[in-house]
């Protein structure tokens, strides 16, 4: 069965890993992580690693799909790969903010789950 909510979410955490223009070992392993726990079938699977290996444009993106719970989780996982290499550069930070849109979330929610985050300079 095909799961396009679970592909949605890993190609919108690959894109923000890259936000940087780079991939860094701990955000690759944070996506690695999501997608060894999502139950994919081998063709997603292999679709997903395939965002590891270069930079991943979001393009236009559906999110009508979404409950907002899952766009809040969408964006919590987001902010979470953002920091997990310590640091939130200029380009990741215009990237959330990208996704927060995208995800038609709040500048005051958004705010509210980076402040449950640990800060990082």
């Amino acid at each position: 069965m095909p799961h396009p909510q679970v592909m949605f979410m890993l190609r919108l955490l690959a894109a923000v890993s890259w936000a940087d223009g780079e991939l860094a070992a701990n955000e690759a392993a944070a996506v690695e992580r999501l997608m060894a726990a999502a139950d994919l079938d081998d063709d997603e699977r292999a679709e997903a690693q395939t965002w590891l290996t270069m930079p991943v444009d979001l393009g236009e993106v559906d999110i009508e799909g979404l409950s907002d719970n899952q766009r809040l989780a969408t964006y919590q996982a987001a902010v979470r790969v953002a920091l997990s290499d310590e640091k939130l550069a200029e380009a990741e930070r215009t990237f959330l903010d990208r996704i927060r849109e995208v995800l038609g979330l709040s500048p005051e929610q958004a705010a509210e789950i980076e402040d449950e985050m640990p800060r990082f300079a």
